[in-house]
């Protein structure tokens, strides 16, 4: 009886440490999972070196940020539509995309395509001037 308890004990130590170490390396990969998307909405990367590719997209009326993300990483133009809607979303320019039709190129940064798809370009030859 008293060998059972004490089989019993160990088990339940083995059980609980297992249940520790996945909750660590799950709240590990989460942690690292949340930094890379953290940093890739701050990141101005963009696809590819310049002078990168054009590509012709079309953005219909009523596209919602979701639609048109979706649309410009299946062009290959963003590597990831959630981050290219949250840049969106803390960027000047939520909330102002424009229907139409847009050359946008794969060595553009979501902040360039923003503006182009907002009917800011001003805003682009201005950050030309500054440079």
């Amino acid at each position: 009886m008293q060998t059972r308890r004490i089989l019993t004990g160990i088990l339940m130590l083995l059980v609980k440490l297992l249940l520790a170490v996945l909750i660590a390396v799950g709240i590990y990969h989460l942690g690292e999972y949340a930094y890379s998307f953290g940093h890739s909405i701050y990141d101005n990367e963009t696809v590819s070196d310049p002078p990168g590719r054009d590509v012709a997209v079309v953005i219909p009326d009523g596209s919602s940020i979701s639609q048109v993300a979706k649309l410009l990483e299946a062009r290959g133009l963003i590597r990831d539509e959630k981050v290219f809607r949250v840049q969106e979303r803390l960027s000047r320019y939520h909330g102002q995309l424009k229907a139409g039709n847009y050359i946008l190129n794969t060595s553009q940064t979501a902040e360039e395509m923003l503006a182009i798809l907002s009917g800011n370009e001003e805003d682009l030859s201005e950050n030309e001037d500054d440079g």
